[in-house]
């Protein structure tokens, strides 16, 4: 959905800024370079610096955009009750219901369980996070993947878990030489602890796609973003809470629950 024919004036103040940056950042740099050729050497660096700090006042304009609007997303809310001890665990079926019972439409991940050899199978997956964009000369695309795999003891009580990060991304441009095209994707497995994957990216209406928990949605900015802690720490919020505990509980094993 774009945002419409009516421009908030958040979106006027960044269209307008944005060309600003844009004509006078292109008039400072080629005035540094130019003075640089004509050896006014401070004069030029001081020129060209101008122009690039401007550039990067921008780029952040961008970035805290994105991330105030991803920081609406719907939070899980942990379920009330009482608190267990590693003494006294709940039954596995209490814990995988109160997992489950977590899932909302406006959560970004999905939690699920399903019986394995060793017990229950519980599996956290983040939902598609995938941004497009289009400019004059460049086409680009990027997706990221996230699931964590927690395995249920049910005769200890105990848990193990693991996580699978994926980052793919797809550039076009076309330029004096023809155009051209390069994409890449990586898959990592193992464990986090306070990481995030993120981009952010602005342009004309209309030519940046967003597809996120809600579905598809075309506007002028986009931002995409996978924090594996935003799903990790109410699962184990849950399990600890119901006095489940991983087999070897440690300070240094809970900074990867985080």
């Amino acid at each position: 959905m774009s945002d419409g024919p009516n421009p908030s004036p958040g979106q006027r103040f960044a269209v307008i800024s944005r060309q600003v940056v844009f004509v006078v950042g292109s008039a400072l740099l080629v005035a540094g370079v130019l003075a640089i050729v004509n050896d006014q050497v401070v004069l030029g660096v001081a020129l060209v610096v101008v122009a690039a700090l401007a550039v990067i006042w921008r780029g952040l304009l961008t970035v805290r955009r994105g991330q105030r609007a991803l920081a609406e997303r719907k939070r899980a809310e942990v379920p009330d009750g009482p608190v267990r001890g590693a003494d006294a665990p709940a039954p596995v079926e209490e814990v995988v219901a109160a997992l489950v019972g977590m899932n909302s439409a406006e959560l970004p991940y999905q939690i699920d369980a399903a019986q394995s050899a060793d017990g229950v199978r519980v599996d956290v997956q983040w939902k598609h996070e995938e941004l497009r964009w289009q400019t004059l000369f460049v086409r680009g695309s990027q997706a990221y993947a996230w699931r964590m795999e927690v395995d249920l003891d049910p005769s200890k009580a105990r848990y193990t878990f693991v996580e699978h990060s994926g980052t793919a991304a797809v550039r076009a441009a076309a330029g004096p030489l023809g155009a051209q095209a390069y994409g890449t994707w990586t898959w990592k497995k193992g464990k986090t602890s306070g990481g995030t994957s993120a981009t952010f990216v602005e342009g004309a209406d209309g030519q940046v796609t967003v597809t996120g928990p809600a579905g598809p949605r075309t506007s002028w900015e986009g931002a995409v973003m996978i924090k594996p802690a935003d799903a990790k720490v109410p699962v184990f919020t849950v399990l600890r809470n119901n006095g489940w505990r991983p087999r070897r509980d440690w300070a240094g094993a809970r900074q990867f629950e985080k």
